[in-house]
């Protein structure tokens, strides 16, 4: 799996929801403002919250360590993925 030097949280509505990786703090913030990206997190919130995230509900951070953490280790999972993407989704259930 590709990663960056950076793991960064997004949090949904005050709450840490979604953490990923990449290069830079510019990169994620480009990263999170693609259409695609958007859609496909607020697709997957509709789905589970029944509720769409909105842009105003939506926030990225740094991860703390311990998220930091918890998304190197569902990372690891995916060794063998090498070129793609991936977003964990760290929510409590």
């Amino acid at each position: 799996m590709r990663t960056g030097s950076h793991i960064f949280v997004l949090d949904v509505a005050d709450e840490p929801a979604f953490a990923f990786s990449a290069d830079s703090a510019d990169a994620a913030y480009s990263l999170v403002r693609k259409p695609w990206f958007t859609q496909a997190l607020d697709d997957f919130c509709a789905k589970r919250r029944n509720a769409r995230m909105g842009i105003g509900l939506v926030r990225m951070r740094a991860a703390t360590e311990a998220e930091a953490s918890l998304y190197r280790d569902r990372a690891a999972e995916f060794v063998e993925e090498t070129d793609d993407f991936l977003i964990a989704h760290i929510a409590k259930p």
